[in-house]
This record gives C-alpha cells, sequence and structure tokens, in this order.
C-alpha cells in the first residue's frame, strides 16, 4: 500500500512540476554598460517600441526541462530587453523621453539550452532600430550568446539557466554599444 501512496505521489508531483512556470531574475543593469553609454558622446534618447518577431515562440516563454520561464517585466521578453536598455540608459543619463533620436527593437531569437548533463548554452538576438527625426540612421541585428556549466540533476541546472537570462541580456546591450555605428546614430 504504502508503494502505491508513493508511486501516485511522484506522479502527481511530476504533473505539477511539468505545468510550473518560473520567472527571469529581475535584469541588473551592467556597470560597464553604463559606463560604455555615459561616455559614448550619445545624446539623450527616447525608447519606441520593442516587440516579438513574427514566430518567434520563445518571445513569451522558453522551455527549461520540464519547467517553463517567463519574462518578469510585462507579456514577454522584448519588454524585458526594453526595460533592461530602459535601467541602463537612465542609470548613464541618456534617457529623454522627449527625443527626437529613438531605439526600437524587435527580439529575433531567445532560447536557453537546460538538457544538457554537464553544460547548458543560451542566446538572445535582437534587430535594434535607431531614428532621428523620423529616419532610420541605425538598423542591425545583435546577438549575444553563453555556455555555462551546469548539471544533469534539473533541481540544479534549471535555477543555473534561469540565472544566467539577465546576464545574456547584459552581454547583448554590450555588443550594442560597443558598435561604432550605433553610437554614430546617436550623436
Amino acid at each position: 500500500m504504502s508503494r502505491r501512496i508513493l508511486t501516485l505521489t511522484l506522479v502527481l508531483f511530476a504533473a505539477l512540476l511539468h505545468g510550473c512556470a518560473i520567472r527571469t531574475p529581475p535584469y541588473a543593469p551592467s556597470v560597464d554598460n553604463i559606463d560604455l553609454a555615459r561616455h559614448s558622446g550619445a545624446r539623450p534618447v527616447a525608447l519606441g517600441s520593442f516587440v516579438v518577431g513574427a514566430g518567434l515562440d520563445s518571445g513569451t516563454r522558453i522551455g527549461l526541462r520540464g519547467a517553463s520561464m517567463e519574462s518578469s517585466v510585462g507579456s514577454d521578453y522584448a519588454a524585458y530587453l526594453a526595460q533592461a536598455l530602459r535601467q541602463e540608459l537612465h542609470l548613464a543619463g541618456k534617457l529623454d523621453p522627449k527625443s527626437t533620436i529613438e531605439i526600437s527593437g524587435t527580439l529575433v531569437g531567445n532560447d536557453i539550452a537546460a538538457a544538457g548533463i554537464s553544460t547548458n548554452s543560451g542566446y538572445v538576438e535582437a534587430r535594434f532600430v535607431v531614428r532621428s527625426a523620423g529616419q532610420v540612421r541605425y538598423d542591425a541585428v545583435k546577438r549575444a550568446e553563453a555556455s555555462w556549466d551546469s548539471s544533469l540533476m534539473g533541481a540544479i541546472a534549471i535555477p543555473k539557466a534561469q540565472q544566467q537570462y539577465p546576464a545574456l541580456v547584459q552581454m547583448l546591450l554590450k555588443a550594442l554599444w560597443s558598435d561604432p555605428r550605433f553610437v554614430a546614430a546617436l550623436q
């Protein structure tokens, strides 16, 4: 009888875990990115719309083994990216909602592979567009990817993968601020 109860308990626990959704950690602005923005010579900018690209299933949720991870900002990962950029622009003194220079974006790639036995990986890819007085001055796709040591055990691998998402976004924004064409479009 106790074996049957144990089996039933495990099945119910697995069913509940399968439907669990976890959230991304809050974005922690990168000091390096803030310094790049602050010393870039860029004028203050406004943020336009950030959207998920057509057909990008991982724009609203990312599968992490038996769980799924959703953005902790807004209803999708484009909102998370916009909020991350907004925070860094604000801290660098480069955010002005009334500016005629506007940055918008489209999330075109977004995934974390958390099924590895010893290593997992992830990437974030977005198209950024800078308009000045309505005219396009910059249009490019940036990508950040990383891999990290992991574990076969989901109790270790899933939280570790979850913690990597903000780091991927930091890397993506660093790639953006490190592009001289992007910086020139903001001057």
